[in-house]
């Protein structure tokens, strides 16, 4: 697992979002409906750890999985970007 955070995606947590450095960002495994993978990638920035799997500081903010949620971003690259309708993910 592996993150990025794109400049963009930094000026929306800060300016939209109101973010403080040094917060928390959780990235979780949310449920998004049927089909073949009903999961996706969601982001939650009230949260503090509990028992994370990683804690990476990127942009001034200190993003983590919880270990219950490992699952969902194992194995991947997650890009977080932001353009005009707001956050977004990239995964590989």
């Amino acid at each position: 697992m592996s993150f990025l955070v794109t400049g963009e995606a930094i000026r929306t947590f800060k300016e939209e979002w109101g973010l403080q450095n040094g917060q928390y960002v959780r990235i979780y495994a949310k449920y998004a409906g049927g089909g073949n993978n009903p999961f996706s990638v969601g982001i939650n920035a009230s949260a503090e750890p509990v028992d994370p799997a990683i804690i990476v500081p990127l942009g001034g903010y200190r993003f983590f999985v919880e270990k219950s949620d490992e699952w969902i971003v194992n194995d991947l690259k997650l890009d977080i970007d932001s353009d005009k309708d707001g956050i977004f993910f990239r995964t590989e």
